[in-house]
């Protein structure tokens, strides 16, 4: 028996989403505030001790038994422990520090993920001495700051560096009081397997550029998007900018992983729907390419853990499954699990051991749902349906003034003039999203880039696909990032002051 047959479902799927992805797509409450967190974590190697700042936004704690807000942090407390943030506590009107502590937290604690443990909470992301020790990114924030730095770090990487070492923003003044109690700490280096596997993730070649063609593109577009953001837009603005960004880099590299690990493995792509779920074909066909993405991660992994798993035999599962010590508590479910696989008659022993690993790592959920809860607070993801179950759990592509803003950013260099048909090219290059074009038809109704089929047709008329497309030509031109002539060209710009094609 080998060294992986001996690991537990987690361990051996955490070490197999090590090797191809770089992160854990097992936190399904996971927000952008985390993956912000943990990329300033990973860039600048420090975390601090925010208890004061914890403390003082989270006045209230929900009893979740009696269903009612408890008072965890009464003012009289904050004001008793930190008293330095406020004066010196003399003369401090209560009233007045409860207003402050309200409207700080709606600035300070975006996304709610501020909890009575400093080092699980996460805050706004104005400046490096707001980092803390959460976990809640799942090392996804690391990967990103890894691939921003792979072969050498370029504007991203500068970027976000300069404006965490700045603290003169609004925000920043806010809380400085409290952060300045804060302790400041290392980072321990990471060593061993993590390491080691997003080294071979991250892999670059003689030229200082990335092994893989996706990662490179994503790599390209962020720096791009860096270049952006310092002539363009304010520091919050932009560290926001780029942390969405950083979300929907994710999201396109766990559905693109498939196809780079597997030959002639489908590659889903991203179709945006214009029209905001209002045209139901556009809305069902988007929502397919959706589940295609969260079927390639699934298969990704699967395709993995039958490499590890798949040869054995009856006796050889069997004794993984009688190995208590090996799998602690997870062995009753793990047992259950293989044998609901195995009551498919066509299934073999490794397969069905494969799957029951994957089932039990993720408690029966998805790994796309990962995916869908970073997306749908990150905004490119939005309700498939307005009623009942739609909103939440099943999502499509959607598309934001600012992520369209933010796509435009990371896809034309500044002061370059793209035709419109060009950016459009750019776009599926480089993140497989689609519009609609006829060129595009095959890839749509196979919900695979090349164009084979490998799921359930998507059945969508041209007309729909050709009026998607027309309706986000208007989008960028109302938003200012293209210009029309009398022609008919229309040329896409990253800087709305641009004039006409020179």
């Amino acid at each position: 028996m080998s060294h992986l047959e001996t690991l537990g479902p987690t361990a051996l799927v955490v070490r197999t989403c090590d090797e191809d992805l770089g992160l854990q797509p097992d936190n399904f409450s996971i927000k952008p505030v985390h993956l912000a967190n943990g990329l300033a974590r990973a860039l600048t190697g420090k975390t601090h001790d925010t208890t004061a700042l914890a403390q003082t936004l989270r006045r209230w704690v929900r009893d979740q038994k009696a269903g009612i807000d408890r008072e965890s942090n009464p003012t009289s407390q904050i004001l008793d422990r930190y008293a330095r943030a406020f004066r010196d506590g003399r003369d401090t009107e209560a009233d007045r520090v409860n207003t402050l502590r309200a409207l700080a937290r709606d600035v300070l604690g975006a996304d709610d993920a501020v909890f009575q443990q400093a080092d699980k909470s996460s805050y706004t992301l104005a400046n490096g001495r707001f980092v803390s020790p959460d976990p809640s990114d799942n090392r996804a924030g690391l990967f990103v700051a890894r691939l921003l730095r792979a072969g050498g770090g370029g504007d991203a990487e500068a970027f976000l560096l300069e404006s965490l070492a700045d603290d003169t923003d609004p925000y920043s003044t806010l809380a400085a009081p409290l952060l300045n109690l804060a302790a400041t700490r290392d980072v321990p280096a990471r060593t061993g397997w993590e390491s080691e596997a997003l080294d071979r993730l991250l892999a670059v070649g003689a030229d200082d550029r990335l092994d893989s063609a996706i990662l490179r593109s994503l790599r390209e577009s962020f720096d791009r998007l860096a270049r952006f953001e310092r002539r363009e837009g304010s520091k919050l603005n932009s560290m926001r900018r780029l942390v969405l960004f950083g979300c929907f880099v994710v999201h396109v590299h766990a559905i693109s992983r498939w196809s780079e690990v597997v030959v002639d493995a489908p590659h889903p792509p991203i179709l945006l729907d214009l029209y905001d779920g209002g045209r139901l074909p556009l809305r069902d066909a988007s929502r397919a390419t959706l589940r295609a993405g969260g079927e390639a991660l699934e298969r990704l992994l699967m395709h993995r853990l039958i490499e590890k798993l798949g040869d054995l035999d009856n006796a050889a599962v069997n004794r993984i499954l009688d190995d208590e010590q090996a799998l602690g508590k997870e062995q009753d479910s793990l047992k259950a699990a293989y044998d609901t696989q195995r009551s498919d008659p066509d299934s073999m022993p490794g397969e069905a051991l494969a799957q029951a690993y994957l089932n039990v790592a993720f408690s029966g959920k998805q790994p796309v749902n990962f995916l869908t809860e970073l997306g749908r607070r990150a905004g490119y993801l939005t309700p498939w349906a307005n009623q009942g179950r739609g909103g939440r759990t099943k999502k499509r592509y959607g598309v934001t003034a600012e992520f369209l803003e933010t796509l435009v950013a990371a896809t034309v260099e500044p002061d370059e003039m793209l035709d419109f048909g060009e950016f459009l090219d750019r776009l599926r290059h480089s993140f497989g999203i689609l519009a609609g074009r006829a060129q595009d038809d095959e890839a749509v109704r196979a919900c695979n880039l090349t164009g084979q089929q490998w799921t359930s047709t998507t059945s969508i008329a041209e007309e729909d696909l050709r009026m998607n497309v027309e309706a986000l030509r208007v989008a960028v031109l109302e938003t200012g990032y293209a210009r029309e002539y009398a022609d008919g060209q229309t040329v896409i710009v990253s800087t709305p002051e641009s004039e006409s094609v020179r």
